[in-house]
């Protein structure tokens, strides 16, 4: 009889169940010292947990880009209606 696979702490990621405070601290920190702080978490946390941040990092960005792309969109859109309903 096999036992259920169990995820271990390997499989999770801790960056993306960070708060949002600790984890913009620690993208913010990552991004301004961009090279040496990957060498250093290479270093400091190991290859598993360095993927783990960067496909953290990564997947906030992209979050980002489509919030902000939204916002966008929405302030185009309101700005013609205005616009168009002046003439």
């Amino acid at each position: 009889m096999t036992e259920p696979s169990l995820q271990t702490d390997k499989d999770e990621n801790p960056f993306s169940e960070m708060g949002f405070v600790t984890f913009w601290v620690v993208s913010t920190l990552f991004w301004f010292c961009f090279p040496i702080s990957l060498l250093v978490a290479y270093l400091v946390l190991g290859p598993d947990r360095t993927r783990q941040l960067v496909a953290a990092l990564i997947h906030d960005f992209f979050q980002t880009v489509l919030i902000i792309l939204a916002v966008l969109a929405v302030f185009i859109y309101a700005g013609y209606l205005f616009i168009s309903s002046l003439f």
